[in-house]
């Protein structure tokens, strides 16, 4: 297997990221694959699938040890999720086999990538200490697993939108004062499932690389393990700033691209 050592250096910066604040597997590492590497976005998104699958398993394992995952939460987003990712990896399979046009897929992936910088915007404006006040504000009782089932769409048809968008739910739903390791941890989880099942699918289509998933793998996973140690050290709300303008840069290149 080949590896290219500037997919392989891109993604360690990334896993970083990913493990530091919970966003950039899909969001960033997806445009990066198509707009700088030329891959085709069915293979950029299924490959992408399965590399933020183990990705985001490294980088949560470092968070439950340390005790940061909401579990009763995460059990009521993943029975959401789980569905939107079966019909999401189903819809965009079904087009592939049918030899149809596949590349308006850039468009809802870049408006993805938007409402996920825009997200992370809203949170750095609305940002509270990290010892504050959770909000008692009580969320609707069909939220976790409605807005689960939305975000499982969205990551199956293009890789986007459990870390920024799910961030954004998650805090939603636990109050904005919720520690930060706590939501970074939980949403790392949230992927994993949703991220397999529609791995697993496009898998058995033929549409994985394994020599880019390669390359991949072996700068995230220890950029994710570093980000992950680091997450309860340091305050992330710098670098959520710059993946913010990342995402929103991101967006506009997977369109105009």
């Amino acid at each position: 297997m080949d590896f290219d050592l500037l997919i392989t250096g891109s993604a360690a910066l990334i896993g970083f990221l990913v493990g530091l604040t919970g966003v950039g597997a899909g969001a960033l590492m997806t445009p990066l694959l198509i707009v700088g590497f030329g891959i085709s976005a069915p293979v950029a998104i299924a490959t992408d699938l399965l590399y933020a699958t183990i990705t985001k398993l490294v980088g949560g394992a470092t968070h439950m040890r340390a005790g940061a995952i909401q579990w009763d939460l995460l059990r009521r987003l993943w029975v959401g999720g789980i569905a939107g990712a079966v019909v999401g990896a189903g819809l965009i399979i079904g087009l592939v086999s049918s030899n149809s046009a596949t590349a308006w897929l850039k468009y809802p992936l870049g408006v993805l990538i938007a409402l996920a910088s825009l997200s992370l915007f809203l949170r750095l404006r609305s940002h509270r200490s990290p010892g504050g006040e959770v909000s008692k504000r009580p969320a609707p009782s069909w939220l976790a697993t409605g807005g689960g089932a939305g975000i499982g769409l969205a990551v199956s048809m293009t890789s986007v939108g459990a870390g920024a968008l799910g961030m954004a739910l998650l805090t939603r739903l636990t109050g904005r004062g919720a520690k930060p390791h706590s939501l970074v941890g939980t949403d790392l989880l949230l992927a994993v499932p949703i991220a397999l099942i529609a791995g697993l699918g496009y898998l058995g289509a033929g549409l994985v690389d394994f020599a880019l998933l390669g390359s991949l793998l072996l700068g995230s996973l220890p950029g994710v393990l570093a980000g992950s140690a680091l997450s309860q050290r340091i305050s992330g709300r710098v670098l959520t700033t710059l993946v913010a303008i990342a995402l929103a840069s991101a967006a506009v290149m997977v369109v105009a691209s």
